[in-house]
């Protein structure tokens, strides 16, 4: 374990501006006496250590940062080989070290483990090397990393519980609800479907919407397993050229060869709106408005009642969550490193230019979001985006840091330059 001197995260001040005013007489006596007082107290006092955390890590390292807690999924450096995952505290105290809680050999392949935290366990999912090529889901103990359960696929937060979807070789699809403490069934339903859609609340996925050609739908209680709603669509479209999502309580339906989007209640499957949609979109909620991305390049927002367009802007795409009626958007076609904005995702106006960054989107609720650029010689700017306020604080200036970053409520994770993970505290 190495302690490097990274530099400790704090807000930058600006510098005092000016001349400062030259002192004389009885002034430059009264001045030496102060410095030379500050002097001895300053050498009563302990000095603060800017010290940052280093985790030592190859590349093609996984991480997760949660709650001040990390978790590494560590490659071999034979792809067919267990690799190895291991929980990491890390202190308050910046003379403290990191404690490695825990490590164990875990059967997911190197680069293509992904690492999620429900309750009191870890989930790694992952392909593990075996001949079929199955992805399956292990639950390892949070506390002591002891391995508790494991079962095929990828497995959806579904508030206390976890969804699995099975696919069978000929028979109806299968989805499960499974107890993370223990990975047994809580329950299972067989639906005759072709496609799986999840609407997701603050606590995971509370709806599903299975759809089986040609129109037959049917909306299920992603909590209890119950059937609510079923209906034939009358959407027009055929079952190869028809895109369905859920957004809010509405599903939506894309005929791409005739160009028509369709909305329809998910609490009953009524039939809403139907207007025209040309080119491929993503959509996903604007404030109190639907809003489709990648129309002809930007953001296309809706009114969810009627389908009508409150506004259109071809200049922008969505680079963070929505705070406060808020959002960052980037513009479009100009490399790596896009200029952001701050807009009022109801009207589509521009509120603020926050200047050039790469954000760093928080990996819990209460997390903060951050930006990173670089600042030269391998440094690098960091700075607190706040949405709903628009506005930019600089933090601090890291040196010896490449990206690859993420934050959670008290800390910043980011890769170093020699491929290591450096961990800084966030300022109050």
């Amino acid at each position: 374990m190495t302690v490097i001197d990274l530099g400790e995260l704090r807000e930058v001040q600006p510098e005092p501006s000016g001349t400062a005013p030259r002192a004389v007489g009885r002034r430059l006596r009264l001045a030496a006496v102060l410095v030379s007082t500050l002097l001895v107290l300053a050498a009563a006092v302990p000095v603060a250590h800017r010290a940052a955390f280093v985790l030592p890590a190859p590349l093609g390292t996984s991480v997760l940062l949660y709650d001040g807690e990390v978790f590494l999924h560590d490659p071999t450096g034979d792809p067919t080989a267990p690799a190895r995952l291991s929980a990491w505290t890390i202190p308050t105290s910046p003379r403290a070290r990191p404690v490695r809680r825990w490590q164990t050999s875990v059967p997911v392949t190197s680069g293509s483990g992904a690492l999620r935290r429900h309750g009191d366990v870890v989930l790694l999912s992952g392909a593990t090397g075996r001949p079929d090529g199955e992805y399956r889901t292990f639950a390892y103990d949070r506390g002591t990393g002891r391995l508790r359960w494991q079962r095929a696929g990828g497995g959806e937060t579904a508030g206390a519980g976890l969804l699995f979807t099975e696919y069978g070789p000929q028979g109806p699809l299968t989805v499960h609800s499974a107890d993370p403490a223990t990975g047994r069934d809580r329950w299972s339903v067989s639906v005759p479907s072709a496609a799986v859609l999840y609407r997701s609340a603050e606590d995971g996925v509370d709806r599903i919407v299975t759809v089986r050609p040609p129109d037959a739908v049917e909306v299920w209680d992603a909590r209890r397993g119950v059937r609510l709603h079923g209906a034939q669509l009358d959407h027009g479209g055929t079952p190869s050229d028809t895109g369905f999502d859920v957004v809010g309580d509405l599903l939506l339906t894309v005929q791409r060869s005739s160009g028509r989007l369709t909305a329809y209640g998910l609490d009953g499957l009524d039939r809403r709106w139907q207007v025209p949609s040309t080119t491929p979109a993503s959509f996903g909620p604007c404030g109190p408005l639907l809003c489709a991305s990648g129309e002809a390049g930007g953001i296309r927002a809706l009114d969810p009642a009627t389908g009508r367009t409150v506004w259109q802007d071809a200049r922008w795409e969505f680079a963070s969550d929505q705070r406060g009626g808020r959002a960052v958007v980037s513009s479009l076609g100009r490399g790596g490193w896009h200029p952001l904005v701050v807009l009022d995702v109801a009207a589509g106006r521009q509120v603020a230019d926050l200047g050039t960054w790469q954000l760093v989107q928080p990996t819990t609720p209460d997390g903060r979001m951050l930006g990173w650029r670089p600042a030269g010689a391998g440094r690098m700017t960091v700075a607190e985006v706040d949405v709903a306020a628009a506005t930019v604080r600089v933090l601090d200036v890291l040196p010896t840091v490449s990206g690859d970053c993420r934050t959670d409520a008290g800390l910043l994770l980011c890769r170093l330059v020699d491929g290591a993970f450096g961990v800084w505290r966030l300022p109050r």
